[in-house]
């Protein structure tokens, strides 16, 4: 696991029918750390994918922090 890529930040969104709502800006460490929810979706730590509508998976963000 790469240390340096659990404390980037990502911004945390539960997807709902009626669009995404914010849950919160966190470490990819803490939003690790929150119970596993399908609904939640995940900023790029790298890009600025919140303006172009690119969320992550759980997994997605997994394997990024595992990255070297």
């Amino acid at each position: 696991m790469s240390e340096s890529n659990l404390y980037r930040i990502v911004e945390v969104t539960v997807k709902r029918e009626g669009g995404r709502r914010d849950i919160g800006i966190m470490t990819v460490r803490q939003a690790l750390e929150l119970p596993q929810v399908p609904s939640l979706e995940y900023s790029h730590p790298e890009l600025n994918s919140r303006s172009d509508g690119r969320f992550l998976t759980r997994a997605q963000l997994q394997a990024y922090a595992h990255c070297a």
